[in-house]
């Protein structure tokens, strides 16, 4: 095998070369890569598995959050019902208050025109009278004496105050 160009202890020395660099390898490199590249699995497994997760809690979150909204949107249309409910009953309470007091701002208003008006008719007749008195002392002075005078003021006066009374109602 010399003449070949083969060294038979050169070859011995390769091949316990090759052996042990293939046992160092293996040992020493592939183990660890092995190693190393099922965690990188694992890894991305517990990633994808994460995702898948989270991508599940997000969509029951935000299917909560549409429900959530859906009771605000009609808690609050009951509120706003209700408000306007209540806003109808108060007007209501308002408008009455204000037609009483409009009843009874008539019936005061009616008593004072009432007043008024018998207070007028009270201030004329006195008026009348003085007018009558001054009438018959001007017109009747130089002719009557003071009784006659008298007698016909006073049935002036009696004659008045029923004719006026005929004319109040």
């Amino acid at each position: 095998m010399e003449n070949l160009g083969i060294d038979i202890k050169l070859l011995i020395a390769q091949m316990i070369n090759f052996g042990l660099f293939f046992f160092i390898i293996k040992k020493f490199v592939t183990k660890p890569f092995l190693n190393f590249v099922e965690d990188e699995k694992n890894k991305e497994a517990e990633k994808a598995r994460l995702i898948e997760k989270i991508t599940k809690q997000e969509e029951e979150y935000a299917k909560k959050e549409r429900d959530l909204q859906m009771r605000i949107k009609k808690e609050m249309e009951k509120a706003l019902l209700a408000a306007k409910n209540d806003a109808k009953l108060v007007k209501e309470e308002m408008i009455n208050e204000a037609k009483s007091e409009a009843a009874v701002i008539r019936e005061n208003a009616k008593k004072e025109i009432i007043e008024d008006k018998e207070k007028l008719y009270s201030e004329i007749k006195s008026k009348i009278a003085e007018l009558s008195l001054v009438v018959v002392k001007q017109s009747l002075s130089d002719v009557l004496d003071d009784s006659t005078k008298r007698k016909i003021s006073e049935k002036l006066i009696d004659k008045l105050g029923k004719t006026v009374k005929l004319y109040e109602n």
